[in-house]
C-alpha cells in the first residue's frame, strides 16, 4: 500500500498531509472518520510491511508500554495493524516537535532549555526506573513534542533494538545519519547495546544541538568522542550552570553521565530557585554571634575614672569646680547636674568598650581568627562524588547481568568502585574533625560497595580457573574486601563448630 493524501487508512483515518519521516516510520496527520477528530498517525515500515514474526514481535514490545502513564510520556491511545504495517494513534499535538527550533534557524532560550532538560529527564527517569529499564534509544529533536501548555513530551518510547532490527531488515536499510548524530561512543563499541546512560548522551547532544545549532560531533555522534575528540565548548550566552549540566551528560565515560533521575533532581531545583550545596567546598570561617550588650544605667561613680577607648573619640572630663562669690550664678540648668550627666555618659562609653573588647582594663590586642575547615561539608561533598561514581558502575552491572565476570564487557567496573572507595577514604581521612553521622553514612557507603566488590571477586575467582585475567583482577581487589572475606570465614569456621558440637 502507498502511503498519500486523501488515502482511507485501515477503513478510518483519513491521510490529510505527512507530518515527518524516519528511517523506521511516517507520521501523518489524519481524520478518524468515526469520531470527525485530527489525530496523528504513526505507521511502522511503510510500503513493505512485515512479515509474521515482525508484528508478534512489535506487539509484544508495545504490550509492555501501553499501561506506562506519565506527564511527560506522548502516550499512544491504540495499536493496530493495517496490510502488515504497524500503526500506532496518537494524541495531535499543534506545536510540533523541538525540532522547530532547528527548522526555524533559533537557539532555544536559557528559560526553555532548563525546562526541555528538566521534562524529558522526568520523562527518562520514569522509564529508566522499570524493571527491567526501558531504554529509549532515540532520543532527538524530533522525538520530543510540545504539548499544549507548553510541556516537553518524549514519544517513540518502546521501541527496542530488536524491533529496529526487525523494520530495518524489512527495509534492507542501515540506520539513518540523523540518528548517528546522537549516539554516545559507546553505541559504537564491541558490544553496541544502548545502556540508560546512553539515552542521557542522547539528551545532552539534543540539547546541545538546540543551544549551538550543531550537533556536538556533527553526524558522526560519539563516534568522533571515542577516537579522541573532546567535547566541543558551548557558544551562546548560556549560563555556566546550564552548560556544565549538557557536558556532563556528554561524558565519555558512561559511569561520569549524571542520570536522569539527578537531573531531574538538578533542574527541578533551579527552575524553582531551591539552593543546592556546592560540589566545592568552601572554607570559610565560623564566626560566633557578637552579644549585644545589655542596657546599663549611668551612675556617679566615687572616683573618676580614666578610660581608654580607641575606637573613638573620649569625651573631655570635665572636674567640678567650687563657685566663686565674686561671679553671678547663671540662670539654667544646674551644673551639677550637667557635669553628672558627662562623666555618667563617658562610663557608659567605658562600659560599652570593655563589653565589646573583652571587659579587660587594658587595650587587648586584636587577635584575627583562622578560618575554620569545614570537614564536614568536604567529606559530603566526597560521599556525593562517590556515590555518583558507584552509580554508574551499578547501571553498568544493571544493563550487564548476563556477562557479570566479562571484565571488558563491564569496562573494568571494579576499577570503578575502586575509585568510589578512595573517594570514602578521602572523606574519612580526618575522623576526628567529623560529625559522627557523616563517619557513619560514609561508613554505609563503604560497606556497600565492598560488598558489590565481594560479588565481582567471587565470580572473577570461580573463573580464575579458565581465564588467566580474571585472577589478576581477582588478585587486585582482594586487599579491599579482606575485612568481608574474613568475616564470611570466621562465620564459615563457627557454623562447622556448631555442626561438630
Amino acid at each position: 500500500m502507498e502511503l498519500k493524501e486523501g488515502l482511507l487508512f485501515a477503513d478510518r483515518y483519513k491521510l490529510i498531509r505527512q507530518l515527518g519521516r524516519g528511517g523506521f516510520a511516517e507520521v501523518w496527520l489524519a481524520e478518524d472518520d468515526l469520531t470527525g477528530v485530527q489525530v496523528a498517525v504513526k505507521i511502522y515500515a511503510p510500503g513493505t510491511g512485515l512479515d509474521d514474526n515482525g508484528i508478534k514481535i512489535f506487539k509484544d514490545e508495545f504490550a509492555m508500554v501501553f499501561d506506562m502513564n506519565h506527564t511527560n510520556l506522548l502516550r499512544p491511545t491504540h495499536f493496530d495493524c493495517c496490510d502488515r504495517m504497524p500503526y500506532l494513534i496518537m494524541p495531535l499535538i499543534k506545536n510540533g516537535s523541538a525540532f522547530k527550533y532547528i527548522v526555524e534557524g533559533q537557539n532555544i532560550p536559557e528559560e526553555e532549555a532548563w525546562k526541555m532538560l528538566h521534562d524529558v529527564a522526568a520523562g527518562l527517569a520514569y522509564l529508566h526506573e522499570k524493571t527491567p529499564p526501558l531504554i529509549h534509544q532515540d532520543i532527538k529533536p524530533d522525538n520530543i513534542m510540545i504539548g499544549d501548555e507548553g510541556q516537553y513530551l518524549i514519544t517513540d518510547f518502546g521501541i527496542s533494538a530488536r524491533v529496529r532490527s526487525t523494520i530495518r531488515g524489512a527495509k534492507a536499510q542501515e540506520q539513518s545519519g540523523g540518528t548517528l548524530a546522537y549516539m554516545g561512543p559507546e553505541r559504537f563499541s564491541t558490544n553496541p547495546r544502548p545502556i540508560m546512560a546512553s539515552d542521557i548522551w542522547s539528551l545532552g547532544a539534543m540539547m546541545y544541538e538546540l543551544m549551538t545549532g550543531l550537533p556536538p560531533f556533527g553526524n558522526h555522534g560519539g563516534m568522533l568522542q571515542k577516537n579522541g575528540a573532546d567535547i566541543p565548548i558551548i557558544e551562546g550566552e548560556y549560563s555556566q550552570e546550564l552548560k556544565d549540566i549538557v557536558t556532563m551528560c556528554l561524558a565519555k565515560e558512561t559511569w561520569d553521565r549524571p542520570s536522569a533521575s539527578k537531573i531531574e533532581k538538578m533542574t527541578y531545583n533551579h527552575i524553582h530557585g531551591i539552593t543546592t550545596p556546592v560540589q566545592t567546598p568552601v572554607e570559610t570561617p565560623v564566626q560566633a554571634p557578637i552579644p549585644e550588650p545589655e542596657p546599663v544605667a549611668p551612675a556617679m561613680p566615687k572616683e573618676e575614672p580614666v578610660v581608654k577607648d580607641t575606637a573613638q573619640p573620649q569625651a573631655p572630663i570635665v572636674q567640678p569646680n567650687p563657685i566663686k562669690k565674686s561671679k553671678p550664678i547663671q540662670k539654667g540648668p544646674n551644673k551639677n547636674v550637667i557635669i553628672g550627666a558627662i562623666i555618667g555618659a563617658v562610663v557608659l562609653i567605658g562600659i560599652l568598650v570593655a563589653v565589646f573588647s573583652g571587659g579587660g582594663e587594658e587595650e587587648q590586642p586584636v587577635v584575627e581568627v583562622a578560618p575554620r575547615v569545614n570537614y564536614d561539608s568536604i567529606a559530603q561533598v566526597k560521599i556525593q562524588e562517590a556515590l555518583l561514581i558507584k552509580e554508574g558502575a551499578d547501571t553498568i552491572i544493571q544493563n550487564h547481568h548476563d556477562e557479570y565476570t566479562d571484565a571488558s564487557i563491564y569496562n573494568n567496573v571494579e576499577d570503578i568502585y575502586m575509585k568510589a572507595l578512595v573517594k570514602l577514604d578521602e572523606a574519612m581521612a580526618d575522623q576526628d574533625s567529623l560529625d559522627a553521622g557523616v563517619i557513619s553514612s560514609a561508613q554505609q557507603q563503604q560497606t556497600a560497595i565492598k560488598t558489590a566488590l565481594l560479588g565481582i571477586y567471587k565470580d572473577l575467582d570461580a573463573g580464575a580457573e579458565y581465564v588467566k585475567e580474571f585472577r589478576i583482577r581477582a588478585d587486585a581487589i582482594k586487599p579491599l574486601i579482606e575485612d568481608l572475606l574474613n568475616n564470611q570465614d570466621n562465620k564459615t569456621d563457627n557454623d562447622n563448630d556448631e555442626e561438630d558440637d
